[in-house]
């Protein structure tokens, strides 16, 4: 197993994922980006009210930013569905390696639905532009 990052790697790499500036992160919490630097060199470490507001910037529990674990989303819905039950049923017969395995691979999904989301977004961001543009010249 991995070892655990601690709160100033992990906010860092946060941070770089979702593409986020010291500046605009410190702006998002209502405080400079000094502070942020501090906190991502392990000089200074938030309060647990920021910690919280952090945790929810980054859609993430506050035991992964904090470093505890590598779970970012511990609480899930209870689902007594065929397809979960089948899931756990599978997963619990699994090796400790396998079973790391199935987490990297699920990872893998969620970053490449975030990836095509994030792709569909800027698709139709684009076709937006089209139609205005079309519209202004239309209106000359």
């Amino acid at each position: 197993m991995s070892r655990l990052q601690e709160f100033k790697d992990r906010l860092k790499m946060l941070r770089k994922e979702k593409k986020l500036t010291q500046v605009k992160l410190g702006e998002m919490l209502n405080y400079g980006y000094t502070a942020i630097a501090n906190y991502e060199s392990g000089r200074n470490q938030p309060s647990i009210p920021d910690l919280k507001k952090i945790a929810s910037i980054f859609d993430v529990s506050l035991d992964y930013l904090l470093g505890v674990n590598d779970i970012r989303h511990p609480y899930m819905v209870d689902d007594d569905s065929i397809e979960f039950n089948r899931f756990q049923t599978y997963y619990a017969q699994l090796s400790k390696n396998s079973r790391e395995e199935l987490l990297m691979y699920m990872q893998w999904l969620l970053d490449r639905d975030a990836m095509r989301k994030e792709e569909n977004t800027t698709e139709k961001s684009s076709l937006l532009r089209v139609a205005q543009t079309e519209k202004e010249y239309r209106k000359d």
